[in-house]
């Protein structure tokens, strides 16, 4: 993203069913490592990280994703952001 935008969405991640053809996204967010400059928040759309003012570099945050429609399974992983 460049630096000066308020926010950027990143999709949710999905669990994949191939023998079933299908995707159910994971909607359901906990953040493991907040970004050390900016902040987090959801959306319909999917995961919105929002950099501090005047921020410019690599962030970095962690999440581990759930919905109820796949019981039992979880997402996690990290995502980095570069803000120029």
């Amino acid at each position: 993203m460049r630096m000066g935008e308020s926010s950027c969405v990143i999709d949710y991640p999905a669990f994949i069913d191939d023998a079933n053809g299908t995707r159910t996204f994971a909607t359901e967010l906990a953040l493991t490592r907040a970004p050390a400059n900016g902040k987090i928040g959801v959306s319909p759309q999917g995961i919105v990280y929002m950099p501090s003012a005047g921020f410019a570099g690599q962030d970095k945050f962690c999440i581990r994703n759930t919905t109820p429609e796949v019981r039992g399974k979880t997402l996690s992983g990290c995502v980095t952001v570069t803000v120029r």
